[in-house]
């Protein structure tokens, strides 16, 4: 795997230590599993072979030294499916959401993977092909976890049925920013899914009325839910986080694209499951 090294500054030392520790017991093995994450995000233009001519990424100054320099040499090996217009290879662009990932090597560096990409494309879906919310109170914050300090993200998976209310709820992965043993993180992990899943079961959407979905007996959607005590994250900030187990509910049976997490999914959207939309990665997220 294509990785490279970045100085932080002791970056995820200094944020375990502000990190609120609610049981000593267990919680060194926990912080083994602690990585730092940061969302990417940009274009892609794509030749008539696949191959990709060009990376622009959004506001490249706002990212941490050597990040948009890895992540651009990253992206110029990757090979999509060429597009195909009327029978004839065409030039295609793509915006990508890309969730970079960070792991200590010592000496104050972090050894960076690609984690996960998304192409869906959403911003550049007409507003009639998507599904958007009409009713979506937030939930409240557990009462457990506010009081210890725990911060995290749910990313629930929705099935929507045709008159916008939700049919049923599930939570494929709960992120947490906070380090304690084992146990007290599931619970916090079970109280952010419960609470979130809770508020999402009265959400109501409006579904697509043109294009290819409009005609789906039912739309499966990704959220999102954060948990936090300020604003989300600014662009171009490393977030520490322990990654949460991923499951998927029986009733979700479309295959994900090559190279998805949920977890690479910009907070505060709504993204449609299984949008074929977007171009296809042949290729190897790291380049191989």
């Amino acid at each position: 795997m294509k990785q490279g090294k970045v100085c932080v500054m002791l970056f995820l030392l200094v944020a375990l230590g502000m990190a609120q520790v609610a049981g000593a017991q267990g919680a060194a093995e926990v912080r083994k599993q602690t990585e730092a994450s940061l969302r990417v995000t940009g274009a892609i233009h794509i030749a008539t072979d696949g191959v990709v001519e060009q990376v622009v990424l959004d506001t490249p100054e706002k990212l941490p030294a050597g990040i948009a320099d890895f992540v651009t040499r990253n992206v110029m090996t990757w090979q999509f499916e060429p597009t195909v217009v009327d029978g004839e290879p065409r030039r295609a662009m793509t915006l990508v959401s890309a969730l970079l990932v960070g792991k200590s090597v010592g000496d104050g560096k972090m050894q960076v993977s690609i984690r996960a990409a998304d192409f869906s494309d959403g911003k550049a879906v007409p507003q009639d092909e998507q599904i958007t919310g009409r009713v979506m109170t937030p939930p409240r914050y557990p009462m457990g976890p506010a009081q210890s300090g725990a911060q995290g993200t749910a990313y629930l998976l929705v099935r929507i049925k045709r008159d916008g209310t939700v049919d049923d709820v599930a939570t494929e992965q709960v992120n947490l920013r906070i380090v304690s043993n084992e146990a007290q993180m599931a619970q916090y992990r079970k109280r952010f899914a419960d609470a979130a899943m809770e508020a999402a079961r009265k959400w109501k959407f409006v579904p697509p009325t043109a294009g290819e979905q409009a005609n789906q007996p039912y739309w499966l959607a990704r959220v999102p839910v954060d948990f936090a005590f300020q604003n989300a994250q600014r662009y171009g900030k490393w977030e520490v986080y322990i990654p949460g187990p991923r499951t998927r509910p029986a009733w979700a049976t479309d295959e994900d694209a090559p190279g998805f997490s949920p977890d690479a999914l910009a907070e505060g959207g709504i993204h449609l499951a299984g949008e074929k939309r977007g171009p296809k990665l042949l290729t190897p997220l790291d380049g191989a």
